[in-house]
C-alpha cells in the first residue's frame, strides 16, 4: 500500500505537518517495500485551492491512503473521489513514528461527513444528486442531495 504522510521535511526523521493542503512535503511510503518518495507540495503558497491541488498531486502518485492532521472539506471530497482513504488526527511527531503508529492500527479512517466510522458504516449517508448526503441512518440529504443512510436507525 502507498501511504502519504504530511511532513515539514523530506525524510522519515522530519516532523509531521498537521495541515494537508499547506504541508511543505508529502512523504509517500510503500508499506510493502519501505521505499520512501519525498514529494514537494507545489500548492503550499497558493491563495486558494491548495487542498484540491494537493489531492491531485498525491492522486497522481497513486497513493491509496493519507495520514495527516486535518483535511478541509473540498480536499476531502477530491480525495474521496480519487479513492484515497483519509486518516486524520496526526499529532506532532516524526514521520517514522507516525508510520509505526499507522502500522499498529492507531489511526481510524475518516469519512467525507467528518465522522470516524467502521466497516458497518454507522451514521454514514450517501448523497445522490447535487450534494453530499448526510444520512445519519435516515437519509436526510445535505446540499440538495438525496441522502441514503446506511447506518442504524434509532427507534423512537
Amino acid at each position: 500500500m502507498k501511504i502519504c504522510i504530511t511532513a515539514v521535511g523530506n525524510d522519515l526523521s522530519s516532523a509531521t505537518e498537521s495541515s494537508f493542503g499547506r504541508a511543505p512535503w508529502f512523504l509517500i511510503v510503500d508499506t510493502n517495500s519501505d521505499n520512501v518518495e519525498p514529494v514537494e507540495n507545489s500548492s503550499v503558497t497558493v491563495s486558494q485551492g491548495a487542498g484540491i491541488a494537493a489531492a491531485q498531486t498525491i492522486a497522481d502518485k497513486q497513493v491509496q491512503a493519507l495520514l495527516t492532521g486535518r483535511v478541509g472539506p473540498k480536499a476531502q471530497a477530491a480525495l474521496s473521489a480519487a479513492g484515497i482513504k483519509i486518516y486524520e488526527g496526526l499529532a506532532q511527531t516524526t514521520v517514522q513514528q507516525a508510520l509505526e503508529q499507522f502500522r499498529q492500527g492507531q489511526f481510524k479512517e475518516s469519512y467525507a461527513d467528518g465522522a470516524t466510522g467502521n466497516a458497518a458504516g454507522i451514521g454514514r449517508g450517501r448523497g445522490m444528486g447535487g450534494g453530499g448526503g448526510r444520512g445519519c441512518g435516515r437519509g436526510g440529504g445535505a446540499g440538495g442531495g438525496l441522502g441514503q443512510g446506511q447506518g442504524r436507525k434509532n427507534k423512537l
